[in-house]
């Protein structure tokens, strides 16, 4: 008998504690349509609102102004509850469309400091963004206008939203082959490739390349040679010192602007990497004829089946800092080189998209 009544007892009050805490959601909800009336919510939008939140989410809402399309959002199939604030956030702070909204909330792409517009949601939206580079697109863009959204991109992920030599860094050598050098990124002095090999007269100039950049030129010397062409190495591995020089004597002869717009700095050559060669062509006697040859018209399609790549290109001037170096040519391998090759970027940009 004893147990009986226990039993009833605790199934009064489980029963006294349910109701009571019905009693205490069904007030707060009263409570809660109170409150999104006042700032504007209709009965049809608050009975949504109740429907599709919870109680954590409904004072989200009410510390935000009125949203006239709060529906598109929660009825957005896209909709995360845990971006919620940030959506009100933009959607009050903008005039884009829920649907952009929602994208650049749920991809990461909200950094504050940045007014969001149609141009923003079309550099987010663009191929080669960086969600990193966001806030420096957006800069680029404010201080270039006149420049399409394209190469804006471009440009900044070339970094050259800022000017060559400064905000630079070294070189990541844990890149391998894929290294990149430019006005941006430094080898360091005492830098020396350890795999050099001394090259055999028959392919140019008796210095030193790496060794798996060198047994891939091989291939592709061999390979022209069969379709009638000769080119050879000129100039392939340079040390800093022997690129302090060079660049020295450059600014003598034609003073450091005009000298940095064909030669490195020292520190910033590809070839002290010992995976860059300066080509040129039987019966030829400058680097500047390449340009002219049958060699160069058949490296240019069919370099990126051997491994290297045109580093250089014409019209890309603004992008690589350099002038047009039809003789140039940089090893990467060729998977990466085919890559770069079919996709039309300079290496600057595609390092920066596909590589850093």
């Amino acid at each position: 008998m004893k147990k009986i009544l226990i039993v009833i007892l605790i199934a009064t009050a489980v029963s006294v504690l349910f109701l009571l805490k019905f009693k205490d959601e069904e007030t707060t909800k009263v409570f809660k349509q109170d409150e999104l009336s006042k700032i504007g919510y209709n009965i049809d939008e608050i009975n949504l609102i109740n429907s599709t939140l919870d109680q954590s989410s409904i004072n989200i809402i009410l510390e935000h102004q009125y949203i006239n399309n709060l529906k598109d959002i929660l009825d957005n199939p896209d909709f995360k509850k845990e971006n919620l604030d940030s959506y009100l956030e933009l959607m009050n702070n903008t005039d884009l469309n829920v649907q952009e909204i929602i994208y650049i909330i749920n991809n990461d792409y909200y950094v504050t400091g940045i007014t969001y517009n149609d141009k923003v949601v079309e550099i987010i939206k663009n191929k080669y963004c960086i969600k990193d580079y966001l806030k420096r697109y957006v800069n680029y863009y404010n201080k270039n206008t006149d420049l399409d959204i394209n190469k804006v991109i471009s440009n900044v992920n070339a970094n050259l939203d800022y000017e060559y030599y400064t905000n630079t860094s070294s070189v990541d050598l844990s890149k391998g082959n894929l290294v990149l050098v430019n006005k941006y990124y430094k080898l360091d002095k005492n830098y020396v490739p350890d795999d050099l090999v001394t090259i055999e007269s028959k392919y140019g100039n008796t210095r030193q390349m790496k060794k798996e950049a060198y047994e891939a030129f091989k291939i592709m010397f061999e390979a022209a040679k069969k379709d009638g062409l000769h080119f050879y190495i000129a100039s392939p591995y340079r040390s800093y010192s022997y690129q302090q020089t060079l660049y020295n004597n450059y600014v003598k002869s034609d003073g450091k602007k005009n000298a940095d717009t064909y030669s490195a700095r020292p520190g910033y050559s590809e070839h002290q990497t010992g995976l860059a060669v300066d080509l040129m062509a039987t019966g030829t006697t400058t680097l500047n004829e390449f340009g002219g040859t049958k060699e160069y018209e058949w490296l240019i399609k069919n370099a990126h089946k051997y491994g290297f790549i045109l580093r250089y290109p014409k019209d890309k001037e603004d992008i690589t800092g350099y002038i047009y170096e039809p003789w140039h040519y940089r090893y990467l391998g060729v998977d990466i080189a085919t890559k770069v090759y079919e996709s039309g970027l300079t290496y600057d940009e595609y390092y920066a998209y596909y590589i850093r």
